[in-house]
C-alpha cells in the first residue's frame, strides 16, 4: 500500500510540475510577445511624435531627410524589416524595406493593404498602437502612431485624416530569438483551426481588428515526465527489493515505515540530476537542504559536511541560511516567506530570485516546489526543481532597455524622459521644491551629418552625449529626444543661478573641438531653460516652454542659453507662422530675384552680378535672405528655393544675351544640401537648356563650410558641371575653419574673401602683409580672388592693393530687382569712383 501511494505521489508530482511549467512558459511567451509589441509602439512614438517628422514627411516630403532620420535609419539601427508612412488620404509618403527607401510605391501600397485596420486604430487611439499583422501571409510585429507635433500645435494640411507612421519586424525572426533565449522547442506560427496534438501548447494570435489569424505553437518542457521516465527502471527494481525485505525483515521495516516514502521519492530524485539545466533540492527539517551537486556548483556553495541520506551519490547538504546568504538582499524576505508558507500551510510555491556567486557574477533562478508527506499526511519536507533563467531574464532586460534607451548614445529616450519628468514633477510637488528643464539643440550638427556622413554624425552624437552627461550629477537625467535634441532634468535647484551654471558648463564643454576620424570639428549648442512649478507643472507644457526658449537662444547666435519668458510664446507662434508661409512662397510666386554688381577692380568694368533671393512676404513686405534662409536650411525647403533661384538665374543670363550683354557672368549661391543631391547636375543642365543660357557664364557659389569634407556625390556633381564650363566660387572665405589647402580637393576657380578681412587690414595695418601673402598664394593656385562686402572707398583701394581681381559691396552697388539692373552700365575707374564717393552701379533698396 505504501509503495502504491509513493508511486501515485511521484506521478502526480510529475504531472503538476509539467502542468505548471507549461502554463508558466505560456505566460512568459505571451508577455514576451506583448513586450515586443510595446517596444515597437515606443519606437513608433519616438519617430512620429516629432516636429521634424511633421516638417519633412507631411508638410513637405524630403526623401534625403527620411532616409537619414526615420524609416531606413530606424531599420538599420534597430534591425527592423519594414516601415511605412501614410498621408491623411491613405497615400504612401514613403515605404522602406531592409534599410532602404522603395521606389515602387504602387507595389508597396498593394502589399500593405492589410495595414488599413492599423491606420484606423492609430488614428482613433491618438497614441501608439501595436500588435501582430499579416502582410502577404507573413506575420509581423508592428508599432504605429499618428505623425504630429510634440507641443500640441498642429498646423497640418487639411487632409481628410491624420498621417500615420508604421514600423514592423518579422515575427518569425523575433520568435527565433525568443526560442533560443528561453530554450523553447519548435516555437512557430501555425494556422488557426483544427485540434492541436496533445503534446503541443498553443497561444492564439489576435489581429488589431479582434480576429484570430493564427496560433503560436511549441513543444513544452516536461521535467516531471522526464523525471519519471529516467527513474522508472530504478524505481521498479527498488520496489521488488523492498518487497523481499518486507517478507524477511518485517519488524525492521515497521521501524522504518515513516521514513520509507521519503527515501523512495529521494531515490528517484537521485536520477534527476541527469536532466539538462535543472537542479533538484529536498528541504529537510532543521533548516537543512540536500541538493544535487550541479545546483551547489551553479550557486557556488560549500557543503556542510553531513552525509546526505536522500538524494544518493553526488548529492550534498547545505543549510537554508547558506542559500539565503547568496540571495540578493532585496529579494531575501520573499524567498524566506515562500519557504515558511510551504512548510506551515502545506502550500505549493513558484518563485524567482537572483543569487550572487562568489566570483561576483549574478544568476537568476526559478524554484518550483511543493511539500511531500508520509502516509498519514505529515509534511516531511519540500521537493523543488530549480532552473537557471539568467539568459531569459537578461533577454527581457535587453528588450526593456531597448524600449527605454537610445541605441546610439545609451541615454534615456523620449518615452523614458517623459516618465522621469513626471516623477520629478511629483517629487517637486511633494517636497515643495523647484526643478528645472533644459532643452539643448546642437548647432552645425546637420552640416556635419550632411557633409561628413552619418557615421561621423553618429560618432559626434555619442561624444557630445558623453560630454553632456559629465556636466550634470549622476542623479539627474539627460536624455536624447530627437536627432540632435537633448534634455536635462535638474530635479532640485535652489535658484536660477544653479541652472545657469549647468547651462554654461554644457556650452563650454560642447564648444571644445571634437577630433573624429582625422577631422577636427567645431559645434556649439543653444539651450532653453524653464522652471517648475513657476512656469507650469504639465510635462508637455514644460517641454514646449524650454523648446521656445531654446529657439530664442538660437536667434541670439551660436553658443547661447535663455530662460523661458511667457512673452516668447508670441514670438514662437510668429516663427511657426513664418515657416508655414515660407512653404507657400514658391508656389504663390512670392520670391524675387535681386542682383548686386560685381566689378573688375583694375578697370572698373561691370563683370557680372551676384544673384540673391528676396521674399515678398504678404505681411512684412520685402525680406532679405538673412531673415528666412536659415528657416529654409532647417526644414529642407532650401532645395526648392535653391532650385527656384537657379532657374531665375539662368533666365537672367538668357535675358542678358538677348540684350547684347552675353559677356556678363552671374554668380548663383547654392547650399551644401543641393550640391550633395544626386540630381543636382541634371537640375543645373536642365535649367541652362530650358532658357538657352551658356554654361560658361554661370558661376555657382558654395559656402566655405562645404569645403571642409566634401562628399563623394558633391565632388562628382562639381567635376561633371565644371567639364561643361560652369565655374565654382567659394563665398565668405576666412569666416570659418577652411584653409586654402581644402580648395585643392574641388574644381574651384574663384575665391571670395570675407568683408571682415578688409576691416581687419584697416584696423591692424601690420596684417596687410599676411593678406597679401594669402592672395598671392591663391593666385599661384590659379584662383581669382574677389573682395566682397566693399562698403567704403578705403576698402575698395585696399582690395586693389592686395591684387583682388573683382569686388562687390554696397560701395559698388546694392542689390536691386533684376528687372532694374542695367547690364550696359559703362566702365568707371574704381579709384576715381571711390574718391568721388560714387558707386559703379545704381543703388537700390536692400542690404549689402
Amino acid at each position: 500500500m505504501t509503495i502504491a501511494f509513493v508511486l501515485f505521489m511521484a506521478l502526480e508530482t510529475a504531472r503538476r510540475i509539467d502542468t505548471a511549467t507549461a502554463e508558466r512558459t505560456k505566460d512568459e511567451i505571451a508577455d514576451a510577445v506583448a513586450d515586443l509589441g510595446a517596444a515597437m509602439g515606443k519606437k513608433a512614438e519616438e519617430y512620429s511624435l516629432w516636429n521634424d517628422a511633421v516638417d519633412h514627411l507631411v508638410v513637405g516630403y524630403d526623401p534625403v531627410w527620411a532616409n537619414a532620420n526615420v524609416g531606413p535609419y530606424a531599420e538599420r539601427l534597430w534591425g527592423l524589416d519594414r516601415s511605412y508612412a501614410w498621408n491623411g488620404r491613405d497615400g504612401l509618403i514613403y515605404a522602406s524595406k531592409d534599410g532602404a527607401l522603395r521606389d515602387d510605391l504602387d507595389a508597396a501600397t498593394s502589399e500593405a493593404a492589410d495595414l488599413r485596420p492599423v491606420l484606423a486604430a492609430a488614428r482613433a487611439a491618438g497614441k501608439p498602437v501595436n500588435g501582430i499583422v499579416r502582410i502577404a501571409q507573413i506575420p509581423f510585429v508592428f508599432g504605429a502612431r499618428v505623425i504630429e507635433y510634440e507641443n500640441g500645435h498642429d498646423p497640418l494640411p487639411p487632409d481628410p485624416d491624420r498621417p500615420v507612421q508604421v514600423f514592423m519586424t518579422r515575427l518569425d525572426s523575433e520568435l527565433a530569438k525568443l526560442a533560443s533565449s528561453r530554450r523553447i522547442a519548435d516555437l512557430r506560427v501555425a494556422d488557426a483551426g483544427g485540434p492541436a496534438p496533445a503534446d503541443i501548447v498553443s497561444l492564439p494570435l489576435e489581429s488589431i481588428a479582434g480576429q484570430w489569424f493564427g496560433v503560436l505553437t511549441w513543444t513544452p518542457q516536461q521535467p516531471g515526465r522526464t523525471l519519471v521516465r529516467e527513474t522508472a527502471p530504478y524505481a521498479g527494481g527498488f520496489a521488488l527489493a523492498l518487497l523481499a525485505l518486507l517478507f524477511l525483515f518485517q519488524r525492521v521495516l515497521q521501524r522504518l515505515k515513516r521514513q520509507e516514502p521519503l527515501r523512495l521519492s529521494e531515490a528517484r530524485l537521485a536520477q534527476a540530476q541527469r536532466v539538462a539545466k535543472l537542479a533538484y533540492t529536498v528541504h529537510l527539517p532543521e533548516d537543512l537542504l540536500e541538493v544535487s551537486a550541479n545546483f551547489r556548483e551553479l550557486v557556488g556553495l560549500e557543503p556542510v559536511g553531513l552525509e546526505p541520506i536522500s538524494l544518493g551519490g553526488g548529492a550534498e547538504r547545505i543549510t537554508v541560511g547558506q542559500l539565503l546568504d547568496r540571495v540578493v538582499p532585496e529579494q531575501r524576505p520573499d524567498v524566506q516567506d515562500a519557504y515558511r508558507r510551504a512548510w506551515a500551510e502545506n502550500a505549493r510555491f513558484d518563485i524567482e530570485y537572483r543569487v550572487a556567486r562568489p566570483d561576483g557574477d549574478h544568476l537568476d533562478l526559478q524554484e518550483v516546489g511543493e511539500p511531500f508527506h508520509d502516509a498519514g499526511g505529515l509534511v516531511l519536507g519540500l521537493i523543488t526543481a530549480i532552473q537557471d533563467v539568467t539568459a531569459r531574464r537578461r533577454a527581457e532586460e535587453t528588450i526593456r532597455h531597448q524600449a527605454n534607451y537610445d541605441a546610439l548614445t545609451g541615454l534615456p529616450n523620449r518615452p523614458l524622459f517623459y516618465d522621469r519628468l513626471r516623477q520629478a514633477l511629483r517629487r517637486a510637488a511633494r517636497d515643495r521644491t523647484c526643478m528645472a528643464l533644459l532643452f539643448i539643440d546642437l548647432n552645425r550638427f546637420k552640416w556635419v551629418n550632411d557633409t561628413l556622413g552619418h557615421q561621423t554624425g553618429d560618432v559626434l552624437l555619442r561624444e557630445a552625449a558623453h560630454r553632456m552627461a559629465a556636466c550634470v550629477r549622476g542623479s539627474e537625467t539627460i536624455a536624447r529626444i530627437g536627432g540632435d535634441e537633448f534634455t536635462v532634468i535638474l530635479s532640485q535647484v535652489g535658484d536660477r543661478a544653479e541652472a545657469e551654471t549647468v547651462a554654461r558648463r554644457l556650452l563650454e564643454s560642447l564648444g571644445e573641438p571634437f577630433h573624429i576620424a582625422g577631422q577636427t570639428l567645431h559645434i556649439s549648442a543653444s539651450i532653453g531653460v524653464t522652471f517648475a512649478p513657476e512656469q507650469g507643472t504639465d510635462p508637455e507644457l514644460l517641454v514646449k516652454n524650454a523648446d521656445v526658449a531654446m529657439y530664442q537662444a538660437k536667434r541670439k547666435g551660436t553658443a547661447n542659453w535663455t530662460f523661458y519668458d511667457p512673452a516668447m510664446d508670441a514670438d514662437a507662434l510668429d516663427h511657426l507662422r513664418m515657416e508655414n508661409q515660407l512653404h507657400e512662397a514658391v508656389a504663390k510666386g512670392q520670391l524675387a530675384l535681386f542682383l548686386q554688381p560685381v566689378v573688375e577692380v583694375g578697370s572698373g568694368l561691370l563683370a557680372g552680378a551676384q544673384a540673391e533671393v528676396r521674399w515678398n512676404h504678404p505681411d512684412r513686405g520685402l525680406l532679405p535672405p538673412t531673415d528666412f534662409l536659415h528657416l529654409a536650411e532647417a526644414n529642407g525647403l532650401i532645395l526648392q528655393i535653391g532650385a527656384w533661384l537657379l532657374d531665375a538665374g539662368c533666365r537672367q543670363l538668357a535675358g542678358w544675351r538677348d540684350r547684347g550683354a552675353a559677356g556678363l557672368r552671374l554668380t548663383v549661391p547654392v547650399s551644401t544640401l543641393q550640391l550633395k543631391h544626386s540630381g543636382f547636375g541634371d537640375q543645373v543642365t536642365g535649367c541652362l537648356a530650358r532658357h538657352g543660357a551658356s554654361p560658361d557664364r554661370l558661376i555657382l557659389e558654395l559656402p566655405e563650410a562645404a569645403m571642409l569634407a566634401p562628399s563623394a556625390e558633391m565632388t562628382r556633381n562639381m567635376q561633371s558641371l565644371r567639364m561643361l564650363g560652369i565655374a565654382f566660387s567659394v563665398g565668405g572665405f576666412g569666416t570659418g575653419y577652411a584653409s586654402l589647402g581644402h580648395l585643392r580637393r574641388l574644381p574651384v576657380e574663384f575665391l571670395k574673401i570675407d568683408q571682415g578681412i578688409l576691416l581687419d587690414m584697416i584696423r591692424n595695418p601690420p596684417n596687410q602683409q599676411a593678406v597679401r601673402a594669402m592672395v598671392a598664394l591663391a593666385r599661384s593656385m590659379n584662383l581669382t580672388v574677389i573682395a566682397e562686402g566693399v562698403e567704403t572707398g578705403e576698402q575698395q583701394l585696399l582690395a586693389a592693393e592686395v591684387r583682388c581681381g573683382f569686388a562687390q559691396g554696397a560701395f559698388l552697388g546694392l542689390p536691386i530687382p533684376a528687372e532694374a539692373f542695367d547690364p550696359a552700365f559703362g566702365p568707371v575707374a574704381a579709384a576715381t569712383a571711390g574718391e568721388r564717393g560714387e558707386s559703379l552701379c545704381p543703388v537700390g533698396d536692400g542690404e549689402s
